[in-house]
């Protein structure tokens, strides 16, 4: 069975550029993700000279390999959002989730980016009965807050969907999605037409401060810049001290169907919306833009294999639409994401120019495109007050070398929570 259907069906990226030479930027990123792709663009539009340092390729970890649903949001709800960050604070972290899909398809839309955008929107159904209490108070969340959203109920939902699975949910007008790597390859171009030098193949080996700013090593040549923005997600490994500790990396598995038929495809989410439902261990729908069904989720490993979440995706594919025709499976790939032990995004700053981003917690394209754009901003000289993200000091997750144990414990108490509603 092949790997990636978006690595099959990707745009191309920029020429491909290897590091010959040491050289010298304002702004050193590490990492050519959503985030430090979206920074670089912004930093490249505002003047600085920037060189992207990514050990593989540009999209090539999880900004590649997700579902490509772009979420309003972050995970945490608006009301636990503004109980844990009381008053100015919580309110401009609740509206950053909010408008950051828009973050998303400005880009897309000003550089004519290729990455089969979809602004249809996101429903969210219920899976159980505390998920449908979970459904209403979302809704009627962000209603209070200004945004069309609409509550789906029976046939309406069932119509929307392609499933009679669920009975209630609720329609995110400011959602949709995207081809996940066409659009990191599309960054990237555009990042590239703008100045930025994007290096592939350029592992950072070391970080440390040196004089008038930062010195990164990759392999025997040397990159110095005044900044530097570290944007590894999940993928950080010992560059900067106890960064690879703060957060836990989950795997996260999708499948792909062979193209659907035409019968198929005009019952599941025939209006262009993608879903993503409440179960404990949430499950992921879509179409992808040749057709095909898409599905994901997370699991019970924490380690390189992907073969335990895979059975369980097709199954909840065959359950929610097995009854319109056959699944024919074609491709099945995965990926590390992070997620933070408050599941919000952290930015730090442990030493002077030195920035970093992690943890969007399953809501990446959106929320790692904005953090890229306010880290840029934060480099170009807005205080650490105006970052709608607080910076923080980097935690450490308590017994860490055990996060396996803890990935499996907490995936089995999940699909209980599942299955007793």
């Amino acid at each position: 069975m092949p790997g990636s259907l978006w690595s099959t069906t990707a745009q191309a990226g920029p020429p491909s550029e290897h590091l010959i030479r040491s050289e010298a930027a304002d702004v050193i990123i590490v990492g050519a993700g959503f985030t430090g792709l979206a920074a670089a663009i912004h930093l490249a539009e505002a003047g600085l000279s920037c060189m992207v340092l990514e050990a593989a390729e540009p999209g090539w970890g999880a900004s590649g390999r997700n579902n490509g649903q772009v979420i309003a949001g972050l995970k945490q709800d608006p009301e636990v959002i503004e109980g844990l960050y009381p008053g100015e604070r919580g309110r401009t972290l609740v509206q950053f989730g909010g408008d950051a899909p828009a973050e998303v398809w400005k880009l897309v839309d000003r550089y004519s980016i290729n990455c089969a955008p979809n602004h249809q929107g996101w429903i969210q159904p219920a899976y159980t009965a505390a998920g449908s209490a979970v459904v209403r108070s979302r809704h009627s969340a962000w209603r209070q807050r200004g945004v069309d959203a609409k509550l789906l109920e029976g046939v309406h939902l069932h119509q929307l969907l392609g499933t009679t699975k669920y009975s209630l949910g609720w329609l995110d007008p400011r959602g949709g999605s995207v081809q996940p790597l066409s659009y990191a390859r599309g960054l990237a171009k555009v990042a590239v037409a703008l100045g930025v030098r994007v290096y592939g193949s350029a592992k950072v080996d070391d970080l440390r401060v040196c004089k008038g700013g930062w010195n990164a090593s990759v392999g025997q040549h040397k990159v110095t810049g005044r900044h530097v923005l570290v944007a590894t997600g999940a993928y950080a490994e010992r560059l900067v001290p106890k960064l690879r500790t703060s957060f836990v990396p989950v795997r996260t598995a999708q499948v792909a169907t062979r193209p659907l038929p035409d019968s198929m495809r005009e019952v599941i989410l025939p209006k262009g919306q993608v879903s993503s439902d409440t179960r404990q261990l949430l499950t992921s729908f879509r179409l992808s833009p040749d057709g095909r069904l898409v599905m994901g989720g997370s699991g019970a490993t924490a380690g390189l294999d992907h073969s335990a979440i895979v059975p369980y995706l097709h199954k909840a594919g065959q359950e929610l639409f097995g009854h319109i025709g056959r699944l024919e499976w074609e491709f099945q790939w995965s990926g590390f994401f992070a997620v933070t032990t408050d599941h919000l995004p952290h930015v730090h700053e442990p030493e002077r120019n030195l920035h970093i981003s992690v943890g969007c917690n399953g809501r990446g394209i959106a929320v790692s495109t904005s953090l890229g754009i306010q880290i840029a901003n934060r480099i170009l000289g807005a205080s650490a007050s105006e970052l709608a993200v607080p910076v923080s000091s980097i935690g450490t997750v308590h017994f860490h070398m055990l996060r396996g144990l803890g990935v499996k414990a907490a995936t089995t108490f999940k699909r209980l929570q599942d299955r007793r509603g």
